[in-house]
């Protein structure tokens, strides 16, 4: 009888987490009002466009980063993925003269040197057993260096690139760029997977209780591998969308785009924890940072304070997230507790079966 007064309230934070793109949604209405009103600038024409380009390649990043964190991994290597991928890929589509096959080339050249440079990740997490904070850390190193020795000290400049990747800021199909369709396709297809395939239930699994998923069998190595070459591919993606967006291409494109996209990750409901998040949290939780971003820009308050509170933001998320958890497992290990006092301490064994069984459901 004592336990009972705890459900309700557990109950309402388990609705909280299984509606937090709901959440994010209406914080993100209420500050785009509160801001429409009171900044003339925000509400000004080009702005909002503006938000939704700039928001495209941190929301394809951050679906990226959404994939790898889910199985309780990171990847610090994502924004010299993309700064490589964009002077290259860039590079080699204004050399082309192939027509209508252009987008074609450059979409699967910087997919293929995304998902390479993933791989190599996987890799050192799997097979060399890094953690992957200091592999990702390491390679985040190597690939700047590589940026640094492909632009040879150069630029590539927009007059050099084709015109459909040149112009992909100032055309628009039904009102919006394509930058923004391309997010918006990353995030549904995504979605998709991450949510209604076995592959995706995988991930999830892996992230939720590693042995467990290993118990059952799910090819853990496997989706490691899978898992970083997309993030990196998606990475590589959004560095030739970088290449159209801002034209000047050097060796420090990209620079700081990592901690962007894991913040958007972490404040759309990622947890670093793994086995909790998705796609479209992701994607809201990358357009809420940008709009902020945007906002602050507008205030004339400086990048250092900006950074100051995107670190906060993350600090805040993961604590947040921290101790909702512990409430919502604290009525569980009471219960465990309990059966272990009437019933003695075996069981484990079942109850790890038990629980691989509901991962794999």
């Amino acid at each position: 009888m004592s336990e009972r007064p705890a459900l309700p309230t557990t109950g309402r934070l388990r609705s909280l987490l299984r509606h937090n793109e709901t959440g994010l949604a209406g914080i993100l209405v209420l500050i785009t009002v509160i801001a429409a009103v009171a900044l003339p600038a925000f509400r000004a024409s080009g702005n909002p466009s503006e938000i939704l380009d700039n928001a495209s390649l941190v929301v394809i990043v951050a679906v990226g980063e959404y994939l790898v964190i889910v199985t309780r991994q990171i990847d610090l290597s994502t924004a010299a993925t993309l700064g490589l991928s964009a002077y290259l890929t860039g590079e080699l589509v204004g050399s082309l003269h192939v027509g209508v096959l252009g987008p074609v080339i450059g979409i699967v050249a910087s997919l293929g040197l995304g998902a390479v440079l993933g791989l190599a990740n996987g890799l050192l997490v799997e097979r060399v057993k890094m953690p992957a904070i200091i592999a990702t850390l390491a390679t985040l190193s190597i690939y700047s260096g590589l940026q640094v020795v492909a632009t040879h000290g150069s630029q590539l400049y927009a007059d050099q690139l084709p015109n459909w990747l040149a112009n992909i800021v100032s055309e628009s199909w039904v009102g919006l760029s394509p930058l923004v369709w391309a997010a918006v396709a990353v995030t549904a297809v995504v979605t998709v997977v991450g949510r209604r395939t076995a592959w995706g239930r995988d991930l999830y699994a892996m992230g939720s209780n590693p042995e467990a998923a290993g118990y059952l069998g799910i090819r853990t190595s496997m989706r490691t591998y899978q898992v970083f070459a997309a993030c990196g591919a998606l990475a590589g993606f959004a560095g030739l969308l970088y290449a159209g967006q801002y034209g000047n291409v050097d060796a420090t494109a990209g620079n700081g785009f990592e901690l962007t996209a894991i913040a958007a990750a972490v404040i759309g409901g990622v947890s670093l924890f793994g086995g909790s998040g998705t796609a479209l949290g992701a994607a809201l939780g990358a357009l809420l940072l940008t709009e902020i971003e945007n906002i602050l820009a507008l205030l004339k308050i400086s990048i250092f304070a900006q950074q100051t509170l995107q670190g906060a933001a993350i600090v805040l998320a993961v604590a947040g997230y921290a101790l909702i958890s512990r409430r919502l497992d604290r009525p569980t290990r009471r219960h465990l507790g309990t059966a272990e006092d009437r019933e003695g301490a075996p069981a484990a064994a079942p109850a790890a079966h038990s629980s691989a069984q509901e991962l794999r459901a």
